[in-house]
């Protein structure tokens, strides 16, 4: 149980971000996008949408994101006074419909010219981010943007809530919408089953032996997969859903595993005197993972078959968390501060086949890294000083954000 609780990797002390965004690099101030509230009765909810669709917009970077609030008509040929000056104009008009739902009609406007127009209708008010994200990844894609596929699916966190008391919950990519799937337990480790995001794999510990299930989300059913004494978890999926891979501790230390759930067989991976964790499957077939076999966390390499096992980092120390995406890693990182202050954590870059090595962050201590299902962006937690956020890095535009959070404990997170 020791070797357990050292590799939780440290609780962290945030939890639920508001629809505020800091955008940490600047977007091209010349070219200005305005948004308008255009709903026939304006109240609390429309300009708390307008919050949400304007930091969409300006995670979506094409444009400077005008943070004046303004009211018009959805047909009117002119903006809002304060808008005059504006390059692009995001007009939106919500209509509920006495029953919880909403639709809203949205158009982007450059002058006269209407670039982009869509209704929209959502049976639930309390989704109400995940139309801004919608409507965002719309305009992106209408636009050319970079891929943002990612903006519209829902993140997995572990929230502790007790003495052996957590829940697993569901929330957009910022927090903001939450829902809560399962509680009453001890839960560990989540993480998304398929790209559908309609299953999840958890770790209980509710039991005598920490066990993995899978667990349908619509429907609840929970199924159980295996057990194991000291460690169970479920570190990554492939892409093709069937395989996956296990920290399993059946002889006292935690190993590598890769489970087919085609013919619901195991295969030992490692089998090292120490601790091996967090396997991360490559592109190239090969098994990326935490050990501590030179007295500290680092990133490894090995094959499944293979008994050799190579160092794949060769930067930092405390390289304790990674995430994976076809032959890309992101890894943290221990570092010394350029001044000499003292220690940080940031999240590095690399690539396998080209060995390229780039530094994602740069202050405080950043942690629990997740690919996008695409590649395109990376989640992460950020601690620095007194202040916890939730980062997005943006890798195909090299830019990144933050969503402050309130005090609280996440213990797990998966995108």
């Amino acid at each position: 149980m020791r070797i357990f609780f050292f590799f939780l990797f440290l609780f962290q002390s945030v939890w639920s971000a508001d629809a505020t965004i800091e955008v940490i690099k600047e977007v091209d101030s010349n070219i200005t996008l305005s948004i308008e509230d255009a709903s026939v009765v304006s109240n609390d909810k429309t300009q708390k949408f307008f919050a949400m669709l304007k930091a969409d917009m300006n995670v979506v970077s094409l444009f400077s994101v005008d943070d004046n609030y303004a009211t018009v008509s959805y047909e009117s040929a002119d903006p809002a006074p304060i808008h005059k000056n504006s390059s692009y104009l995001l007009r939106y008009r919500l209509t509920e419909d006495g029953v919880g739902g909403v639709k809203a009609d949205v158009k982007l406007l450059r002058g006269e010219n209407s670039l982009f127009s869509k209704t929209y209708f959502l049976k639930q008010d309390t989704m109400m981010i995940f139309l801004a994200h919608t409507i965002a990844y719309d305009i992106n894609n209408k636009l050319g943007g970079t891929s943002m596929e990612w903006i519209k699916r829902k993140v997995l966190f572990i929230r502790l809530t007790g003495p052996r008391q957590s829940e697993i919950v569901a929330a957009d990519y910022t927090l903001t919408y939450q829902q809560v799937l399962l509680s009453g337990g001890m839960f560990g480790f989540v993480k998304w089953a398929n790209k559908e995001q309609t299953h999840l794999y958890f770790t209980s510990f509710s039991e005598n032996r920490p066990t993995i299930y899978k667990m349908d989300i619509v429907s609840g059913k929970k199924t159980k997969l295996i057990s194991s004494d000291g460690m169970a978890v479920c570190s990554d999926v492939n892409e093709n859903s069937n395989k996956l891979l296990l920290t399993l501790a059946p002889d006292g230390q935690p190993d590598i595993y890769l489970y087919d759930l085609t013919n619901d067989t195991k295969m030992r991976i490692t089998n090292y005197p120490g601790i091996d964790v967090n396997g991360q499957f490559m592109e190239d077939g090969s098994i990326a993972f935490v050990s501590n076999r030179f007295g500290y966390p680092n990133v490894f390499v090995t094959r499944p078959g293979s008994n050799a096992v190579n160092q794949l980092v060769f930067h930092g120390r405390n390289n304790s968390s990674l995430t994976s995406y076809k032959n890309f890693l992101v890894y943290k990182g221990r570092e010394t501060n350029d001044d000499g202050s003292g220690n940080m954590f940031n999240l590095h870059l690399m690539s396998l086949t080209s060995g390229s090595n780039r530094r994602l962050t740069s202050s405080g201590e950043n942690d629990y890294p997740k690919y996008s299902s695409d590649g395109e962006a990376i989640l992460y937690i950020k601690q620095e000083k007194s202040r916890s956020s939730l980062g997005i890095i943006r890798l195909g535009i090299n830019k990144s954000f933050a969503f402050p959070l309130r005090i609280g404990k996440i213990q797990s997170i998966d995108w």
